[in-house]
């Protein structure tokens, strides 16, 4: 005879197997099964998450994984970043068991992780609560307590049943038209880094995001954060250009914020901390980031953790020869870039070429110039490394330094040996004296800061305010044109503060970004993501940092929105400036000449320098010679005595206008024309502007 207090046990054994088999017993319709991943990615969407492949953030560890997921599944990057958001865990195999169906518990703990919905402390709301497992029963019953889950059969929660599409979509619908979405950040805040730009916000559309960066709990008197008021917030060790002496190198940022929005229910108040640290001083590295051949260069990227800005330099050598390109930000007299190269990588005699005169790249010139190796900067940059030059200091100061730098301009070639040259080209607007390097055959492309920086977080843009947008754009398309001149080609694009590699499509990015300001005037502008630039500063951005990898851009342009800055020309033919300025483009911006070489004229840009250098007083012309300009409308081309016809290729200024003639027939945009050709012949190329009234006429002479 069974004991009272085993018939007990027993009677609530069998309750518990009579609750669970009360369960779904058939399987779901395939249209109301919702598995473990679709659920999870239709949150991850919802907070729009990021997954680190989308961004380019070095500081980012290696983002966690499931043994039973890829990222390249479906819904690999959405699962993923839910485990880095901390709302789903793996099982004792390390799995996540992807393509099962989610269970009305699970679902449960995930949603009030995901909104950050503090738990209640009510215990038992369901009749069958022994058979919620202990771990989910607090989420469970935080879910029912708000009324955004209920039972399913009675006073029966059934947490083991599959949760189905519709019951999934009016608990979602439910929160998240009640409550507001907790705010998110980006970038994440668990990992280390030198330097943040933070951007707040939050999935609930219209929602007001208050915070504070004090530490203290916001409220609604406190600061409002929108991306437009407030970009990308600066958050760093130090200053861009200024020494870490006396300077704490570890620093914790710390953000509170919530979102209210009228007749919802507001969100929890979410903290954010950055562990931020730059070594007062640190060493230089190096990758290698190709390797050397019969025919090609080895290229090494070199940098140091203790810069501010962490700009990289290039060491590039071929069979012969080498060449370091650029010359990072560690003062002189805080450490040796040219012994550390000697020491390293150099196995060949070597010069250095400055790509641009700012301070995070030319500051080690000086250990070179003293040991005797030469030293080129473009003549254009001259005079801002002989003073202070922004932040950082000169580099250059004295007659004797100064008489030793070499200049370099456009025309020049540098041979390494074993048919490795690179030509130079000239690129103002970030810096008078940028120059590129181009290796035609090999494809590789150094420009330093001019063609972009694509780390997420750093919100970094390109300063191209020195060139008028539009003088801007023509230059960027001639010089294209001669990279791609005779097969050439940029497989990869070597940037001052990129630590990988681009491509030619980020040079595409780049004049297509100035293209649509071109098109649309201020329009085709936004303000600024980064808050060490003015205010509203104008910018031109294309693609999304957090979403498109390295293939976004930013270009920041003269000016703040809305203001009279003539970031575009204004001359004798017209003033684009304005409300209606960019319909007046009857120009063109570039043109191709296939069997016959275009005769250019001097194309300037901004005033001569004057100014002291070796111990003579120097004028310095910010100008280039032989280039289309867009406002000269005679030009010659020299074509061979044999050559019995030529092929033009006209770009114009803007891609909207009404007509392209050439010699009275219409033609289209970067259309290919074969035209021929005699000694003194002429032909004519008229553009109508988009206004439908302004035009020009261009006239080229052919001269054998």
């Amino acid at each position: 005879m069974l004991k009272p207090g085993k018939i007990k046990k027993l009677i609530s054994f069998f309750m518990v197997i009579a609750l669970l088999l009360q369960g779904t017993v058939f399987a779901l319709p395939s249209d109301e099964r919702l598995t473990k991943a679709e659920f999870v990615a239709a949150i991850a969407d919802f907070f729009q998450w990021p997954h680190p492949t989308e961004y380019n953030d070095i500081w980012h560890p290696p983002i966690k994984q499931f043994n039973d997921v890829k990222t390249s599944d479906l819904y690999g990057k959405q699962i993923e970043c839910a485990y880095e958001e901390g709302i789903i865990e793996p099982d004792k195999e390390g799995n996540f068991n992807p393509n099962t169906e989610i269970t009305r518990e699970e679902a449960a703990v995930i949603l009030v992780k995901a909104f950050k919905i503090p738990l209640t402390d009510k215990t038992v709301m369901f009749s069958d609560n022994v058979t919620i497992s202990p771990e989910a029963r607090s989420y469970v019953n935080t879910m029912a307590d708000l009324g955004y889950m209920s039972a399913k059969k009675g006073s029966l929660f059934m947490p083991k049943d599959p949760l189905t599409k519709s019951e999934f979509e009016r608990i979602f619908a439910k929160i998240t038209t009640t409550m507001v979405a907790p705010v998110q950040a980006l970038p994440k805040a668990y990992y280390e880094s030198p330097r943040r730009y933070i951007k707040l916000y939050c999935p609930t559309p219209g929602a007001t995001i208050y915070f504070t960066t004090d530490g203290s709990e916001p409220t609604t008197e406190s600061d409002i954060y929108t991306v437009e008021t407030k970009g990308h917030i600066m958050e760093m060790v130090g200053t861009r250009g200024g020494s870490m002496e006396g300077v704490d190198p570890e620093r914790e940022v710390v953000y509170k914020a919530f979102a209210v929005k009228d007749g919802m229910i507001p969100s929890t108040i979410q903290t954010f901390k950055w562990r931020l640290y730059r070594p007062a001083k640190d060493d230089f590295q190096s990758d290698l980031i190709l390797e050397k051949t019969e025919s090609s260069p080895a290229v090494y990227r070199l940098y140091n953790d203790s810069e501010a800005v962490r700009p990289m330099a290039w060491y590039i050598e071929g069979k012969d020869r080498g060449i370091l390109y650029d010359a990072l930000q560690t003062p002189a007299d805080a450490g040796n870039l040219k012994e550390y190269v000697d020491k390293n990588l150099a196995t060949k005699p070597y010069i250095l070429i400055i790509g641009h005169e700012h301070g995070d790249h030319d500051a080690q010139a000086p250990n070179f110039l003293k040991a005797g190796v030469e030293v080129y900067l473009n003549k254009r940059g001259w005079s801002s490394t002989a003073g202070s030059g922004g932040p950082f200091a000169p580099i250059f100061p004295t007659a004797e330094d100064q008489a030793k730098v070499k200049d370099i301009e456009e025309g020049m070639q540098f041979d390494l040996g074993g048919g490795i040259i690179f030509d130079v080209y000239a690129i103002p607007g970030h810096a008078n004296g940028n120059i590129a390097l181009h290796d035609k055959k090999n494809g590789l492309l150094f420009a330093s800061d001019f063609y972009g920086c694509t780390r997420a977080g750093s919100a970094d843009n390109v300063g191209v305010s020195g060139v008028k947008a539009d003088l801007l754009l023509s230059f960027v398309q001639q010089v294209y044109s001669k990279y791609t001149k005779d097969g050439g080609k940029v497989d990869m694009l070597f940037t001052g503060h990129d630590e990988s590699p681009l491509g030619d499509y980020n040079l595409r990015l780049f004049e297509a970004a100035l293209q649509q300001v071109i098109d649309n005037g201020e329009a085709g502008c936004m303000p600024t993501l980064r808050t060490n630039d003015a205010p509203n500063s104008r910018t031109t951005m294309i693609g999304d940092m957090w979403k498109d990898g390295t293939n976004w851009i930013s270009l920041k342009l003269a000016g703040i929105m809305g203001d009279d800055t003539e970031y575009l020309t204004n001359n004798s033919i017209a003033n684009y400036n304005g409300k209606d300025g960019y319909l007046k483009y009857s120009v063109l911006s570039n043109i191709e000449i296939e069997g016959g070489e275009l005769i250019g004229t001097t194309v300037e840009w901004a005033p001569p320098t004057t100014f002291e250098w070796a111990g003579k007083k120097i004028t310095v012309y910010n100008s280039l010679t032989n280039r289309f300009d867009p406002w000269t409308f005679n030009y010659t081309i020299k074509v061979p005595k044999s050559q019995k016809t030529i092929t033009v290729m006209p770009t114009t200024m803007s891609t909207k206008v009404t007509s392209i003639r050439l010699n009275d027939k219409e033609i289209g945009y970067r259309s290919r024309n074969e035209i021929p050709v005699s000694d003194g012949a002429v032909f004519t190329i008229t553009v109508v502007a988009p206004d439908k009234t302004t035009a020009s006429t261009y006239t080229f002479t052919i001269k054998n």
